[in-house]
């Protein structure tokens, strides 16, 4: 695979990276989605950047060890995760 140089922009600041060029787009769209996710809770007003970083990694942390556990996780532990996702959502509105 060849490698590609290439720069993110997460919350203002500039990440240099190699990438295999195949994964290019999906590094860029995480990218897109994590800075989406943290402007949406930079709305919260008491909210400084850090909090929002912090609370955009753990929405898609959650979202991550769903799919990683759906098979392990039964269907209660499923909806409170979910649960857990949709009031951290309910709580940047």
């Amino acid at each position: 695979m060849a490698k590609l140089n290439i720069t993110l922009s997460i919350a203002g600041k500039s990440y240099p990276m190699s990438v295999d060029s195949e994964k290019e787009e999906l590094y860029r769209e995480a990218a897109r989605r994590l800075n989406d996710k943290i402007k949406e809770f930079a709305k919260v007003p008491s909210f400084k950047l850090n909090d929002c970083v912090a609370m955009a990694a753990l929405r898609y942390s959650i979202l991550a060890l769903s799919t990683e556990h759906k098979g392990r996780f039964d269907d209660a532990d499923t909806r409170a995760i979910e649960d857990l996702a949709a009031r951290l959502d309910k709580y940047m509105r």
